[in-house]
Order: C-alpha cells, then sequence, then structure tokens
C-alpha cells in the first residue's frame, strides 16, 4: 500500500463527513444502538467535522453523563489506537526524520521516551495539548503499544466526565452550565495560543 493512499482516504472522508455533518449532529440527539453510538464517535474522533467537546456535551444531553462518557470514551480511545497504528506503520521512518531535523524536537522526544506513560498521561490531561497531534507523535516515537493505550484511556478520562456532565446538566440548568461551558472553552482557546507559541519558539 502506497504511503499517498491513507492522507486521501482520510481526506475524501473528512469531506463527506463535514458535508453531512447537520445530518450527523442530529443524528447524535436520536436514540441509535450503542454500539452504533460508540462507531460514530470513533469517526467524529477520527474525522473532527465539529469540536469533540461539542460531541460530548450532545451526548451527554441525550443520554445522561455516565452513558455519554462510556460512549466518548470508547470511541475516541480506539480512534486514539487507531491513529497510533496507521502512523508507526507508515510514516515511522518519515516522522523519525523530522524529529532528528530539529535537536529540540530530538531532545524532547529523547526525555518524552525515558517516561513514555506520564508523558502521555500528561499529555492527555491537559486540553491545551491537541490530542491529535499527540495520537501522531505518539507513533512516531518509542513509546510501546500497552503503555501508549493505557496511559491514553486513563488520561482521556476527566475531560470526557466533565464534558458529558456538562451536557447532561445543560437541560435544568442552561444558562449555568453554559457560562461554565464557555469559560472551560476560553481557557482552551488562550492555553492553544499560548501553547502554539512556544512551541513555534522552540522550533
Amino acid at each position: 500500500m502506497k504511503k499517498w493512499i491513507i492522507p486521501v482516504f482520510y481526506a475524501s472522508l473528512l469531506v463527506l463527513a463535514f458535508t453531512y455533518r447537520h445530518e450527523i449532529m442530529d443524528w447524535l440527539g436520536e436514540n441509535p444502538p450503542f454500539i452504533l453510538m460508540v462507531l460514530l464517535a470513533t469517526l467524529l474522533a477520527l474525522f473532527p467535522v465539529a469540536p469533540y467537546k461539542v460531541v460530548i456535551a450532545i451526548l451527554g444531553y441525550a443520554y445522561g453523563t455516565v452513558w455519554a462518557a462510556a460512549i466518548s470514551w470508547f470511541g475516541t480511545t480506539a480512534a486514539a489506537i487507531i491513529l497510533y497504528i496507521i502512523v508507526r506503520t507508515l510514516y515511522l521512518e518519515a516522522g523519525r526524520r523530522l524529529i532528528d531535523k530539529y535537536s529540540v524536537l530530538r531532545s524532547f522526544t529523547n526525555a518524552v521516551e525515558r517516561r513514555p506513560f506520564q508523558a502521555i498521561l500528561l499529555a492527555r490531561l491537559l486540553p491545551v495539548v491537541p490530542q491529535m497531534a499527540v495520537n501522531i507523535y505518539a507513533g512516531v516515537a518509542a513509546i510501546p503499544f500497552w503503555t501508549y493505550a493505557i496511559a491514553t484511556g486513563i488520561g482521556k478520562t476527566p475531560a470526557i466526565l466533565l464534558y458529558a456532565w456538562l451536557g447532561s446538566g445543560f437541560a435544568d440548568h442552561p444558562i449555568m452550565f453554559s457560562l461554565i461551558a464557555a469559560g472551560l472553552m476560553l481557557v482552551t482557546v488562550i492555553g492553544v495560543a499560548i501553547f502554539r507559541r512556544i512551541k513555534g519558539k522552540l522550533i
């Protein structure tokens, strides 16, 4: 399989998902079977036509905190593992060449590889770190599969529970929960902006 097939396939599905994004989001508010919901949650994590926090909140509104958290956890963890495997299988050499090109990035990677579990766990817990970047980076770095999978599963849990809870409480207290969600989104946006500026100075 040529390496360009995966990006083309990914881009095609992303365009298709974006085209039907309204229908997909409406379907989330209905009551399809649990397995189909997990599959859809996985696809929405792989092809982010909407912020995943919004997806979790909608699920929380429709199913309550526990079921929404379960669906979201299985979906986003499965997506993270799929991306890890794809990158590690097809793009490992190219990724290592890119890391070796920058001394700061190489030093950072060496530090991550010495404590892989703690590094992935911290990256999952910090809302300012782009989760898609973590998936791709972990596939390139020398991080064992089970270390990555377990740290990912644990690290994703607090945020998923939080946004599922926010979604479930929106019906009873819309103003309060909207303000909380807006505050969290603002903190995340500011954190991402700071993270990108720091990253730009390092590389």
